[in-house]
């Protein structure tokens, strides 16, 4: 075997080395006070006869490759999505706000927000979304593990949903 074809063959077995597909990766969660979002119709009170629409993330699945030269995580993650409002004869689009959050126990590495756009189709009640967040990268700390950390979604959600959240017992004290 000549040098030239030993030198490529260990610079292909030294780059495989570096990075890898893991089984464990970050946790994906969705924070359940924050799983489901309920919007009113413009210009109302929050009240079940004003409701617009709800959506909840209903799943979240993530994915990863580990980079042990550098120590860090990349993480692809699927987030599911269930709209639901009263039948209508009309389409209608909406955008609402959600994030992610990279955390270890409780201490938060990055936040990202994102907006998830809805389309309902003419007469239909419900509309099923799959989105792909751009995750951050996760620097693992020496001692640490990538199952150590999460990565926590929810709606971004103002004071009035919220309370309206906790009458309609989806938020946990």
């Amino acid at each position: 075997m000549s040098l030239r074809r030993v030198a490529a063959l260990g610079a292909i077995l030294l780059l495989m080395g570096c990075s890898q597909k893991i089984v464990v990766c970050p946790v994906p969660a969705v924070l359940a006070d924050t799983a489901s979002v309920t919007i009113f119709r413009a210009g109302t009170t929050p009240d079940l006869a004003n409701e617009l629409f709800t959506v909840s993330m209903t799943n979240a699945e993530a994915d990863c490759v580990y980079n042990n030269k550098d120590a860090v995580v990349r993480s692809s993650m699927d987030l599911t999505f269930r709209a639901v409002r009263a039948p209508t004869s009309e389409e209608a689009s909406y955008t609402v706000p959600y994030f992610v959050v990279v955390s270890e126990n409780a201490k938060i590495f990055a936040k990202r927000a994102y907006n998830l756009r809805i389309n309902f189709a003419a007469g239909a009640a419900t509309a099923l979304i799959t989105q792909s967040p751009e995750v951050p990268s996760i620097h693992i700390s020496n001692g640490k593990l990538p199952w150590n950390y999460q990565l926590l979604s929810g709606f971004q959600m103002n004071d009035a949903q919220i309370e309206y959240a906790k009458k309609k017992n989806r938020y946990l004290p």
